[in-house]
Order: C-alpha cells, then structure tokens, then sequence
C-alpha cells in the first residue's frame, strides 16, 4: 500500500514536470515556425534580411532544366516551353484559351501573377494562344531573367523577400506601382 502511494506521488510529480515543461516547448516552436522581423513606419512589417523567396512563376523554368545542372539554357527553354503549352492545352485541341491559362498558371503557383495574365501570351488578343506565342511569352520572361549569355540560372530564380519594399523606398514618392500617391486634385492650398 504504501508504494502504491510513493507511485502515485512520484507519477503526479513526473506529470507537474512536464505540464511545466509544455510552455518552453511551444516557445521553441513558435521561433522555428514564424520569421521574426522589425516594425516600421506606420506599423509595416520588415523581414530580417537574408530572407529569400523564389520569384513568381520560378518552377516553371525550373522544371525546364533537362540536364539538373541548374540552369535553363535558350535550348531547354524551347523544349520546355513546349511541355509547358502541351500542359496547359488540357484539353488539347493546340491552342490555349484564358480558362486553360488560368488553371496553368494557378497549378504553376502563380495563379494571379505574370503567368495568369493574358496579356504575357496572348499579345494579339484574339483569346487564343498557339505554341509559338506561348514560346515567346516565356522567351520574353526569361530575357528578364537571364544573363548576356541567355542563360537562366536557379540564383536567379530567387530574390529578397523585402526587394520590392526597398525598390519602393528607393524610388521616393510619386506616381507610379507600389506608391499610395493620389493621383486627384491637388490640395485645396495649391488651388487657384
């Protein structure tokens, strides 16, 4: 009887250990699942630097790569692009409508960025994308990310998660994307 109660007393014991124990262990895994960064003006949030995200639409070139060494050279692009079309015709009668290009581009990862827009491959507008503007879609991104050589490398797939936000402040204020500028009349104290 009486171990039984030295049992009991050591297990309630064990059981107080590891309710206590619980707290500090949900605090290491808040510091592993979330990105500490600082504040800044206006209350905006500033990843640490170092960060890094892969840029929209990046997995598409990178399924490209035939040979994995990394890059995606003008060659792998062509035969790349013509995977990319073959995948996103779903229905594959050779040519790809906006709902095809939307679903694509939304399997892509990228469902409302460049990819998804119908103005990257459909220059003409007529609602209808064959092979070849779909090769020049992704041969017009691709210049943008390739080198002098036309090669697109995996480095630069990625950019800073915080790029864009110093691009903004860099720019200082006026028209243009990514400023709150108003673009209505002027103050009243500026009126004639």
């Amino acid at each position: 009887m009486r171990g039984t109660g030295l049992a009991a007393g050591f297990a309630g014991i064990v059981l107080l250990a590891a309710a206590g124990a619980a707290p500090a262990l949900a605090q290491d895994v808040d510091k592993i699942d979330r990105i500490t960064g600082t504040v800044g003006p206006g209350g905006s949030f500033r990843p640490p630097e170092g960060v890094k995200v892969v840029t929209p639409g990046a997995l598409v070139f990178a399924s490209f790569d035939s040979n994995f060494d990394g890059q995606v050279t003008p060659d792998e692009l062509i035969a790349g692009a013509q995977h990319a079309f073959r995948a996103a015709d779903s229905n594959g009668d050779g040519s790809v409508t906006g709902f095809e290009q939307s679903d694509w581009a939304a399997r892509m990862g990228d469902p409302t960025g460049l990819l998804a827009n119908a103005m990257t491959f459909d220059i003409d507008l007529d609602r209808s994308v064959k092979l070849e503007e779909f090769t020049t879609g992704l041969r017009r991104i691709a210049d943008q990310l390739a080198d002098e050589s036309g090669i697109v490398k995996f480095t630069d797939l990625i950019q800073p998660l915080n790029r864009q936000q110093d691009q903004n402040q860099a720019a200082g204020p006026g028209f243009g994307w990514g400023t709150l500028t108003g673009r209505g009349s002027p103050p009243r104290e500026n009126r004639n």
